[in-house]
């Protein structure tokens, strides 16, 4: 039987043994596992020359930013994305809102940040002339459209049609893409769909044609085209990589627009974005029976 004198002896020993081993436990850190390198694709452009052309600038401030070395990685369409990030070919993507769907689909793309865009809605143009006043009045017309899938030229328009009681089918649909305009302006279509930002661009400061044109219809500000990252990067660089974005936005943005292809984007912000926040866009896919596209 142990006294008293040795029960605290073997304690102290033991409270001891107990000191020596949390002192050389490992001790955790919170470094982040960073890539070598950052490869960057725009879902809507598949060229490299044309990705120097329009997003060079971006590119290098990005690099500076994220002091690491971003290499262009061309994509034939946006839905070659989704298989290069699956692959981990592709590191970080900017898509459109109906892009950005896909991917979260199809690649479990994630969210970094949105570039706001202030007129970033959909319109309904027609001649002046035409005597079309609501949506209603485009049953049994012919609608140009920009293409298959496009958030503010085929997706929340056809939203909108269902809406006003036009189900798809009760009017005809032609994906035109550019020559919607000119389509419209000269009789072969009635209405021609596009985004405030192109209505602006096309009409008002190219064509001088606003007195000759009505917009009908136009939709509620549609969700930011966004950049998304691949899953496999790593929440520690994810979120690393969501800081610098916000943090820099300022020359970030500048960069963006420098290029003629992205004055779109000169009264843009960078900000947070969550997979919630198109949520309406998903559920209007699903609304005009396109639900598959985005699966």
């Amino acid at each position: 039987m142990l006294n008293r004198r040795d029960f605290l002896g073997h304690s102290l020993l033991f409270l001891s043994g107990c000191t020596v081993a949390q002192t050389t436990k490992p001790v955790l850190t919170n470094q982040v596992n960073r890539p070598s390198r950052l490869r960057f694709a725009v879902t809507d452009i598949s060229g490299t020359d044309e990705l120097e052309q329009d997003f060079g600038p971006f590119r290098q401030t990005l690099e500076a930013v994220l002091e690491l070395p971003v290499e262009f990685f061309p994509v034939d369409n946006f839905l070659d994305a989704a298989p290069a990030l699956l692959a981990n070919e592709l590191d970080f993507a900017m898509a459109g809102p109906s892009e950005y769907l896909l991917l979260k689909a199809r690649a479990n793309a994630v969210p970094i940040a949105g570039v706001t865009r202030p007129d970033y809605s959909s319109v309904f143009v027609t001649r002046a002339d035409s005597g079309i006043v609501t949506l209603s009045d485009l049953k049994d017309k012919k609608i140009a459209m920009w293409k298959e899938g496009a958030t503010a030229g085929h997706i929340v328009p056809t939203k909108m049609l269902l809406d006003a009681g036009l189900q798809p089918g009760a009017y005809e649909v032609l994906m035109l893409g550019k020559d919607g305009v000119d389509a419209m302006l000269d009789g072969q279509t009635d209405a021609w769909v596009t985004s405030r930002t192109r209505y602006k661009k096309v009409i008002i400061r190219e064509l001088e044609r606003e007195n000759d044109v009505t917009i009908v219809a136009e939709s509620e500000l549609l969700p930011p085209d966004i950049f998304v990252a691949n899953p496999n990067l790593g929440e520690g660089f994810l979120d690393e990589l969501r800081t610098k974005l916000t943090t820099n936005k300022e020359i970030l943005i500048q960069a963006l627009y420098e290029s003629e292809a992205n004055q779109k984007y000169k009264e843009s912000d960078l900000v947070l974005v969550e997979d919630s926040d198109y949520q309406a866009l998903r559920d209007s896919y699903y609304a005009i029976g396109q639900g598959s596209a985005i699966e």
